[in-house]
């Protein structure tokens, strides 16, 4: 009796383990199936269908990267990824804010990724269909990058909207910037160039 007293705690514990255990051995078989990715920031877009982007800075050698999904992780599958932004046009953990311009249908019409340079300028990448390469760049000279609009050093605050309500489209980027610093400054795009406003 006494020797059975004894026994039962050791067999509970014993038994309450062998979950852990499982699952243990569960996520390292699962693990080796991960997508490696390792970032400080990143940012994602979504057409009606479902085919995502996400965009991330890798934590290794500071370029973002494309990750193209075709679907939500619970059903979508892994198609690639790519460098889309060189490591020597970023700030060292930049904030990422990206937005989808989209075709009444499923498609998307353009796509943008707006980040932050070492000198801290807003910058911008882009794509439209049908042409499938990225441009942007210190020399790009349509992108948003051109208008020398600067952001506070080292702030994180940063995001982007895109309307197809209108014609052309309408982009909104949103950041810290050195000229207003206690607030939030905004550039817009009609499709007559960049305009910058605070928020008053």
């Amino acid at each position: 009796m006494l020797f059975s007293r004894f026994l039962q705690p050791a067999s509970i514990l014993l038994l309450s383990a062998f979950p852990l255990i499982a699952r243990a051995a569960s996520l390292a078989t699962n693990s080796a199936a991960y997508i490696a990715i390792s970032g400080n920031t990143m940012a994602g877009v979504e057409v009606p269908s479902g085919d995502s982007r996400v965009y991330y800075q890798d934590s290794s050698n500071g370029s973002i990267l494309e990750v193209d999904i075709t679907n939500a992780f619970t059903v979508g599958q892994y198609v690639g990824s790519k460098v889309i932004v060189p490591s020597s046009e970023v700030r060292s953990n930049s904030p990422i804010a990206a937005s989808v311009v989209l075709f009444e249908g499923t498609g998307y019409q353009e796509l943008h990724v707006f980040f932050f340079s070492p000198q801290n300028v807003l910058s911008e990448y882009y794509i439209k269909n049908p042409n499938p390469e990225w441009t942007g760049g210190p020399t790009c000279t349509d992108c948003l990058t051109s208008e020398g609009f600067v952001g506070l050093a080292g702030n994180q605050m940063l995001y982007a909207m895109a309307s197809s309500a209108t014609t052309p489209p309408t982009l909104r980027v949103g950041f810290a910037s050195v000229g207003a610093p206690n607030t939030i400054s905004e550039a817009v795009n009609t499709g007559n160039g960049w305009s910058l406003a605070s928020l008053t």
